[in-house]
């Protein structure tokens, strides 16, 4: 996290945004919480479990379309307090995209993920999916674009966003190679999502990386050279760096100081 510029040369995001831009809900994070609210409400008062919310696409496709809406209320936490902190946080990295996109980019950007979370549970009808992966791409777009924000870690320990960013990602590969088929499909539709908004800043990045090592490598085998050479003993500026040098006024060549004065003009 933290290598990209905030460069968005998104053509295709423009002109879709030139069109559709009126459509954007502003402080949607605010609608987010609001539907997880109701989750909370419809799970503590026994109203709804688990089971009653998730995503599972064999079920939407006999009937249940309410869950195409119901996964997107599961709370991350049932506890009062780190409910709280949870919602707290939320609202930060919604905000914080939102005004650093735009509201119809942000909006495009939850929408997206959105559709390929409902698209993982139709290629896996019997997968049961939550909002987990979906809402950790919410994240790493965060961690991205303020990749030095710190957040308190038990309230304590102060961590920049960009090592959570990248915990995130190791536990996300982690589980490309552990989980179950659902999961594993919700992480790759976070990454797809990811990539189509931060795609083409990586490998610019990558590239302008890749430029500057051959820069700095360069310039290390230049500095490495030695500028002065005797042409009589092969002893440089490099070799000993307090000797002098000459330039023969008759041929021309670099001589150091002891060779100056009496070196052979036939030679060479």
């Amino acid at each position: 996290m933290g290598v990209f510029t905030t460069v968005y040369a998104m053509d295709l995001i423009s002109k879709i945004e030139k069109r559709f831009g009126g459509w954007a809900i502003p402080h949607l994070t605010l609608y987010l919480m609001a539907i997880q609210a109701i989750g909370v409400v419809l799970l503590l008062t026994g109203y709804a479990d688990d089971r009653d919310l998730v995503l599972v696409g064999g079920l939407v496709q006999s009937g249940q379309w309410t869950r195409l809406l119901s996964f997107m209320m599961i709370p991350k936490t049932l506890s009062p307090i780190w409910l709280f902190f949870a919602f707290y946080i939320f609202y930060l990295i919604g905000s914080s995209l939102e005004r650093e996109w735009g509201v119809f980019r942000f909006n495009l950007y939850i929408l997206m993920g959105y559709l390929f979370t409902i698209a993982v549970a139709f290629i896996a009808p019997s997968a049961i999916i939550t909002n987990y992966f979906f809402l950790g791409g919410v994240f790493l777009a965060f961690a991205t674009l303020f990749p030095n924000i710190e957040f308190r870690l038990f309230f304590i320990l102060p961590v920049k966003v960009k090592w959570l960013g990248w915990l995130t990602v190791g536990v996300y590969l982690l589980t490309l190679v552990s989980a179950d088929v659902g999961s594993r499909l919700c992480v790759v539709a976070a990454f797809a999502n990811y990539l189509l908004f931060f795609g083409k800043n990586f490998l610019a990045n990558v590239k302008a990386g890749q430029r500057r090592k051959a820069y700095h490598t360069e310039r290390k085998v230049v500095e490495a050279q030695p500028f002065h050479v005797c042409a009589e003993c092969g002893a440089s500026d490099k070799s000993d760096g307090s000797l002098d040098f000459r330039y023969c006024s008759t041929c021309g060549k670099c001589f150091c100081e002891q060779h100056i004065g009496n070196h052979d003009h036939s030679t060479g």
